[in-house]
């Protein structure tokens, strides 16, 4: 396996992170130059302090001057509201039990029967009248009448009755009751001599046929209904009861009843506004009104027809109160101003680094996060796709051709992964390129065979043209460079429609002294960038335009990393485009020629290929302490053919035990760090405290996924020798096997 510069995508974030430090710095370095031109803090703090007080206070007395008198206002209206919701509560409780109990004496058989005969039995009348004065002990007024329509009797207790004269206008309640009414009607009755105004409630008893026998009922004192309301509001409320025509039906002051005056005489404009709004007021409606001096309430009563209205005058006690309130809170908020605002500005700048920090902190786990989706995708998709047709593949060329385009896009999906891992590209603060010999047209290979399977899946024409002009190998970074080259062509096949054509141009020009500046280009027949969008291309995290992103997937980062990548190889990039006819990429980068000649490798072939014949060790033992049996396995078979005498233990215990036992039996461990019971750390330290073997050091290598340079300092502190990183790189295994077996 090539060995792949595992320091790209850590760098991004170090060089990400550092950026935001040198901003930060810049950021200070102006702050602190701009404050030495200012004046003093203290004295533009006071000014800026008087000037804000000033601006505060004009505001506050504004804003008190035109919103006290609605706050209070808004207060009135709230408690009209609620006055007149529970007495209307409070008054429809009340005439509805007098409607229940007035309904339930109207349905009884003895009453019926009297008054189908009146002057019958003695007994009847008797029960009858008992049965009637119980019923008026659970009266709330404890008033009761009854009148059959045969004698005319109209009885207001058991003894006390006259002769009714239906004819009289003034009992029009009688026939309108007993011939018009089924259910039970309403009258109004007030005396002047007892200042009271009565609510009757009427309801007509029927026989069996339904024909009228007479009428029972009873009355509610509305005056002292009303003056209770009064009394509770301490005279600051009024309250009155009107019709639909606007007449008052209950006041405390009786003559507006008598005299049946509306409200529209009453209060003028006050109560046409009323007569009007009460029109669209539902059955619990309740609605405001301002009016010169006070607040006007007003809902309906359904269950007697009714409308409720009431009256509260303004009250200077709630502006006094409020203008109090007002200015204490002016002067307590610039005390607070004044006060505290003298340590603000020493915890401004402290805080302003931090949210700096944060956000260049946010904007690195961003960038880390879009560079993974973006480089991992693509070759994942090759692994995905061609595990597929293996699995499903009828002959075992077609399984090989499969595993052969797998094993190449593994090992550039492992080299995105270990340039994760290798934490000290954070430390070198810098993106840096590895100087080593590689064949160009094997890594051309490798790349087309990752991107072959997007480009076959859309039915797509890729057309390569190569003039190298000489040896394809050279001496460079062939993994950024092929980064370079699988992005743009990856963006090629992702913005050109299915059918269109892809084309690979790659020569080398201006050759001198083995040095020469390698082209690429990449065109395509998609759809094309305009000149606006071209602007923001290269800019890390951003595409041609916002829905760029949701149509065709992408992070918008690839290009960015691609520009740097060639810069720093001594080059740059370039890109012609127009919108619906394609897009050319084209970059240039500086490499040497490799001076010596190797064989070409056959592609597809997984890494260790080109050894033709294994390294054996026949003779030597070796211990491996792996907890996961997939890895013995895969270890296992791999050094099938090296001739070694393997023993597997599955923790740093059972290793520990295995060397103290037979001290002179292995010639070399293969130690994994992580490890139930013991882990790989405190088995070395352990083995080491064990007594000299007669011949030579007992090599212990560290074998794990824990590939951290601060992982690799812990193994050799512990005692281990080396260091081999998960996947295992067999070029690195037989290497070290080498080293320190033979």
């Amino acid at each position: 396996m090539t060995k792949y510069s595992r320091k790209c995508d850590v760098a991004a974030i170090r060089l990400i992170f550092m950026d935001g430090k040198r901003l930060m710095k810049d950021s200070d370095e102006k702050t602190s130059s701009w404050q030495k031109n200012q004046p003093p803090v203290m004295r533009r703090f006071i000014v800026f302090s008087v000037v804000l007080f000033l601006a505060i206070l004009v505001a506050g007395s504004l804003a008190y001057s035109l919103s006290v008198q609605q706050i209070v206002s808004g207060n009135q209206a709230s408690e009209l509201s609620q006055t007149l919701e529970i007495e209307r509560i409070k008054l429809e409780a009340m005439v509805n039990n007098e409607i229940v109990i007035a309904l339930k004496l109207a349905d009884s058989p003895l009453l019926r029967r009297y008054f189908a005969d009146p002057t019958g039995a003695e007994e009847l009348k008797d029960i009858v009248f008992e049965e009637i004065d119980a019923y008026r002990r659970v009266l709330t007024s404890n008033t009761i009448f009854w009148v059959n329509d045969i004698d005319k009797h109209f009885y207001t207790g058991i003894d006390e009755y006259y002769i009714l004269d239906a004819d009289d206008p003034e009992n029009y309640w009688y026939p309108m009751t007993l011939y018009e009414t089924e259910v039970y009607n309403f009258n109004i009755n007030y005396n002047p001599d007892l200042n009271v105004t009565n609510l009757w409630v009427n309801a007509p008893v029927f026989d069996d046929n339904g024909e009228p026998l007479g009428i029972v009922g009873t009355g509610i004192n509305l005056s002292t209904f009303i003056d209770m309301v009064y009394n509770d509001y301490q005279g600051r409320a009024g309250l009155y009861f009107f019709n639909d025509a606007g007449e008052i039906t209950g006041a405390r002051d009786i003559g507006l009843v008598s005299a049946k005056r509306t409200i529209l005489e009453e209060f003028g404009e006050t109560g046409a506004g009323v007569l009007e709004a009460v029109q669209g007021t539902g059955s619990d409606g309740i609605k405001t009104i301002d009016i010169p001096g006070g607040t006007v309430a007003f809902g309906a009563l359904p269950s007697l027809g009714w409308y409720s209205l009431a009256i509260i005058n303004d009250d200077t006690t709630d502006y006094n109160t409020l203008t109090g309130l007002f200015l204490f809170i002016i002067a307590a908020i610039a005390l607070i101003f004044i006060v505290f605002n003298v340590f603000i500005f020493n915890l401004l700048k402290p805080l302003r680094r931090t949210m700096k920090s944060l956000a260049v902190a946010s904007q690195a786990k961003s960038d880390f996060l879009s560079n993974m989706s973006h480089e991992m995708r693509t070759p994942m998709n090759a692994i995905i796709g061609m595990t597929s047709i293996g699995r499903n593949a009828p002959d075992l060329k077609q399984k090989d051709y499969a595993f052969s385009k797998i094993a190449d896009a593994s090992s550039h999906l492992l080299g995105i992964i270990n340039d994760v891992l290798d934490m000290s590209k954070i430390e070198a603060d810098k993106l840096e390129l590895s100087h080593i010999e590689f064949d160009f047209e094997k890594m051309l290979r490798g790349i087309i065979s990752v991107i072959n399977f997007s480009v076959e899946t859309k039915r797509q024409k890729l057309t390569i043209s190569m003039d190298l002009g000489g040896s394809s190998r050279f001496v460079g970074d062939d993994q950024r460079l092929a980064q370079v080259i699988m992005n743009l062509l990856s963006n090629a096949v992702k913005f050109t429609p299915e059918g269109g054509e892809i084309g690979l141009d790659i020569f080398a020009e201006d050759e001198q002294d083995g040095e020469c500046k390698l082209c690429v280009e990449v065109s395509d027949t998609g759809i094309g960038i305009s000149i606006e969008q071209r602007e923001r291309l290269f800019r890390a995290f951003e595409q041609a335009e916002s829905g760029t992103s949701r149509q065709y997937g992408g992070t918008g980062l690839g290009l960015s990393l691609s520009r740097r990548i060639v810069e720093l190889m001594g080059g740059g990039i370039e890109v012609e485009s127009e919108p619906g006819k394609g897009s050319t990429f084209a970059f240039a980068v500086k490499l040497r020629r490799a001076e010596r000649e190797e064989p070409t490798q056959e592609v597809g072939k997984p890494p260790g290929a080109q050894v033709q014949q294994p390294d054996v060790f026949p003779g030597k033992t070796i211990l491996v302490a792996e907890d996961v049996e997939i890895n013995r396995e895969i270890l296992l078979a791999l050094l099938a053919d090296t001739q070694l005498a393997i023993d597997c233990v599955e923790n740093g215990r059972e290793a520990l035990e295995k060397i103290s036992a037979e001290l002179e039996k292995y010639d070399l461990v293969l130690m994994d760090m992580q490890m139930p019971i013991m882990d790989g750390l405190e088995a070395t330290r352990q083995i080491r405290a064990l007594p000299e073997r007669r011949g030579k050091r007992l090599p212990i290598i560290a074998m794990t996924a824990n590939v951290f340079q601060s992982d690799i300092e812990a193994c050799m502190q512990a005692g281990m020798d080396s260091h081999i990183g998960k996947p295992l790189d067999m070029h690195d295994v037989l290497e070290k096997l080498r080293r320190y077996l033979q």
